[in-house]
This record gives structure tokens, C-alpha cells and sequence, in this order.
């Protein structure tokens, strides 16, 4: 049998590292918040040379507080890619909006840009990309359609947080939203 993934066997190398931060971790009381978690978003911020970064508890939160960051009228349209994971979609409708799919394109499997003006409507608000399996979308001409259409432009970097085609998909057009579970880093 081929193994898929054997996190104990990855992590070996780093096991002492590990141990003594849990010990520091655990002997703080600072198990939320504290400072280790100030200075992960410091060196993920220059990391993605970016002014700040903000840690949450999961991508659909950092997905929702990134919509209700721009007020949108409850019912906008934010365009999204039809193969996108669930987090994303209940982002938008938790934020009151309404999503909009996209059909992916089956070179990339991220969305297809060619296919997103045909889905913009003057309740358009946001492209929101995810930049799926580590390939970032095309960001070019994306960008070229929120500017066009004067859309907010959110991206969904979980499952790309270092992807790059020369910079970084976490540097963002308006909000980017990476993550570090360990499956993606």
C-alpha cells in the first residue's frame, strides 16, 4: 500500500522544537490569542510582505469577516467558483449575499475567468477566487474584470497560502484569506 500522508514521520525532525513550544504554550495559560500567536501574525505578514495579518479560527470565518468588511447590501451577488468547498459558499450566504457559480476551468480546475462576466450583474458586488490545490487562478485577467466592473476582489487562498506566479496569492487585490492547516502548507 502506497501511504498517503504520515504526519509523525514529517513532523520527527521538528519534535523537540514542537514539545518545548507546546511546554511554554501550556506553562503561559495563553492558549487563545497571547503572544505567540502576535508573533506568527507578524512573520506570516512579511512572510506575504503585506502590512498586517489577522489570525481566526478557520477560513469561513476569515471568509465572512472579510464580506462583512465591506458592508455589501444584503442580496448582492458575489461570483465564486461552482467547485468550491463549503466554507466558501456558507460565507457568502451567512454574510447575507448570494452566491453566484462559476464553472471551473478543466485545465486548472480554478475558476474559469472567460466564464465570469457572463455572470455579473448590476447586484455584482465581489469575485471571490480560491485558489484551488495550490495553483493560483488567473489573477491577470481577473483583475482586469473586477477593475472593468468595479468589483471587490476577495481571495480564498486556503488551499494555496504560498502558492505564487512570481508573487505571492496571498498578497491581496482587496482581502486575501490563507490558511496554515498543516494538509496545505
Amino acid at each position: 500500500m502506497i501511504e498517503y500522508e504520515n504526519l509523525g514521520k514529517l513532523n520527527k525532525p521538528f519534535f523537540e522544537e514542537y514539545q518545548r513550544s507546546f511546554a511554554e504554550t501550556l506553562n503561559s495559560g495563553w492558549y487563545i490569542l497571547g503572544n505567540n500567536v502576535k508573533k506568527f501574525e507578524e512573520e506570516f505578514a512579511d512572510y506575504h510582505r503585506v502590512a498586517w495579518c489577522l489570525g481566526v479560527a478557520s477560513g469561513l470565518d476569515a471568509l465572512l469577516l472579510a464580506l462583512k468588511a465591506f458592508d455589501f447590501p444584503k442580496d448582492s451577488e458575489v461570483i465564486v467558483p461552482s467547485n468550491t468547498y463549503i466554507a466558501t459558499i456558507l460565507a457568502i450566504i451567512h454574510a447575507g449575499l448570494k452566491p453566484v457559480l462559476v464553472e471551473p476551468d478543466i485545465r486548472t480546475y480554478n475558476i474559469d475567468p472567460f466564464k465570469i462576466e457572463e455572470k455579473i450583474t448590476n447586484r455584482t458586488v465581489a469575485i471571490m477566487v480560491v485558489h484551488l490545490y495550490g495553483k493560483p487562478c488567473e489573477m491577470g485577467y481577473i483583475t482586469k474584470i473586477k477593475k472593468k466592473h468595479n468589483l471587490v476582489l476577495i481571495e480564498d487562498a486556503s488551499p494555496a497560502p504560498s502558492a505564487s506566479t512570481g508573487l505571492s496569492v496571498s498578497i491581496p487585490q482587496k482581502i486575501s484569506v490563507p490558511s496554515v492547516m498543516p494538509a496545505r502548507c
